[in-house]
């Protein structure tokens, strides 16, 4: 064996071997948002926010639980002391990775102008400490909030949204992209404009359900198209890393399958709830029948083909994954669109969030192995909260065995998925903490670590130790 052919193959040998190291490790986690966790709602020169309003001035909470609450102080975690000491619990927990958002009002506090340096370090010293203890931030640049300003300049119903965002972006971008290697563009635009704005009608419109409702798809619109503008920047950047986007999808399945009506209303509700996202983000349109259904009430709604070919021009490297419960759809004159999918399966345990179906997760992630041609997927949130008094605490503990038991088979069904195929790099558990739950405030706990909202003090769950023990047994993945 002559030299050259030696020396060739050992270099090849190597760069096979640098390759197998190189593979990525799979992402365990937890998922929290800067509203729901952070307080310190006036620190540092923070602007107001849409949600501040929406606590402070508006005092949402009070129309689903009787009482105002607020994040004001939430789990106080934009205090160092207090996260450094999460940070702990998080190791001690075992994850690899955490996805967090960041509050653009506290970064530009206008939304659009002066920058604020003292957020900006303050971010800069979150990822870097998650980074020293091994854990790997995915920052979500947007979950649900935004300056007030910007609401009153008309919020996601003004297409000027999309520049205003793309700015924000490129600031963070350019702070955060040599350091931060997973970004997500949104979280849940379904739930933020055809399910949170709806039902909240903090404008008091007297327009018909249905018209007050198809308002939604422009919103929706604007917000696609800005993912798209958003990923193109970033990439256009070269920064290295990914960006995807995080949508809730739940599967449906008719409430009562003999009846004609509820299957009918199924098909419409799934494209309502689930291809209106999918298929926009990932093939570059929308569902026709959910489209038409929306353009009846809302005839604005007219994507022009340069918006439509945007929309196409760039996908998601990753699909976030936001799963908590299928959903049984009946037909329902008094539903947005004919159709209810909250509708109760007595079947199956019931959380806060709807059945305990794990095999509908398995469900969902092998559907979109086969109609969205497998695109990496990661669980960007799954959990559960119970009104069964699990969450209190008996004796210095919390036994949260059905949050426990909602863990551990949904991550069976996850990885049963992976196993077939799909293409998954992570899963992340809603939440680590108890916390601020938008217009429940306070009343439903998700959290694997138990919070008391008055003193700060953290005790984790038997949830959190089931949660370990499933990390433990498969580092090898």
């Amino acid at each position: 064996m002559n030299k050259f052919f030696i020396t060739f193959s050992l270099i090849v040998l190597t760069g096979l071997t640098v390759t197998a190291q190189k593979k990525d490790n799979f992402l365990w986690g937890v998922a929290s948002a800067a509203y729901q966790v952070e307080g310190a709602y006036q620190a540092d020169g923070k602007g107001e926010s849409k949600w501040d309003f929406l606590a402070n001035k508006v005092g949402v909470t009070q129309f689903t639980i009787g009482k105002k609450e607020t994040g004001n102080v939430a789990i106080n975690m934009y205090d160092r002391n207090q996260y450094l000491k999460d940070i702990q619990l998080m190791k001690k927990l075992g994850v690899n990775s955490y996805r967090f958002s960041l509050d653009w009002s506290r970064i530009i506090p206008d939304g659009i102008g002066a920058v604020n340096e003292k957020a900006l370090a303050h971010y800069d010293l979150l990822i870097d400490d998650l980074k020293a203890a091994g854990i790997e931030p995915i920052v979500t640049l947007y979950h649900f909030d935004f300056p007030f300003a910007l609401l009153q300049k008309g919020g996601w119903g003004n297409p000027e949204m999309i520049n205003w965002y793309k700015n924000y972006a490129s600031v963070v971008f350019k702070r955060y992209g040599k350091k931060v290697k997973k970004f997500i563009t949104f979280n849940e635009p379904y739930i933020e404009f055809f399910l949170a704005e709806y039902l909240m009608n903090i404008d008091q419109s007297k327009e018909p359900m249905n018209v007050r409702y198809a308002k939604g798809i422009t919103k929706v619109h604007n917000q696609l198209l800005a993912n798209v503008t958003v990923i193109k920047l970033y990439h256009d950047m070269k920064l290295g890393g990914k960006i995807g986007i995080t949508l809730n999808l739940s599967p449906c399945s008719p409430a009562d399958k003999n009846n004609p009506n509820d299957v009918k209303a199924t098909a419409l509700q799934d494209q309502l709830l689930n291809t209106i996202m999918l298929d926009p983000v990932l093939k570059g349109t929308y569902p026709k029948q959910a489209t038409d259904s929306l353009k009846k009430y809302n005839p604005n709604f007219n994507p022009t083909d340069k918006e439509m070919a945007l929309l196409a021009s760039q996908k998601p490297d990753f699909l976030g994954i936001n799963f908590y419960a299928p959903g049984f759809v009946k037909a329902d004159p008094n539903s947005p669109m004919g159709t209810n999918w909250m509708d109760t399966n007595p079947d199956a345990v019931k959380s806060n969030n709807g059945p305990v179906r794990p095999e509908a997760l398995y469900q969902l992630l092998m559907r979109i192995k086969k109609e969205y041609n497998n695109p990496e997927m990661m669980i960007t949130e799954n959990g559960a909260s119970f009104n069964n008094g699990e969450d209190e605490i008996v004796n210095g503990k919390v036994n949260d065995s059905y949050r426990a038991d909602y863990i551990k088979r949904h991550i069976d069904a996850a990885l049963k998925a992976k196993k077939e195929g799909v293409k998954l790099i992570g899963y992340m558990v809603w939440s680590g903490w108890d916390n601020f739950e938008w217009v429940f405030g306070y009343s439903v706990r998700f959290g694997l670590i138990h919070v008391n909202f008055e003193t700060q003090e953290r005790i984790p769950k038997q949830s959190f130790y089931e949660y370990q023990k499933i990390i433990q047994q498969n580092k090898k993945l």
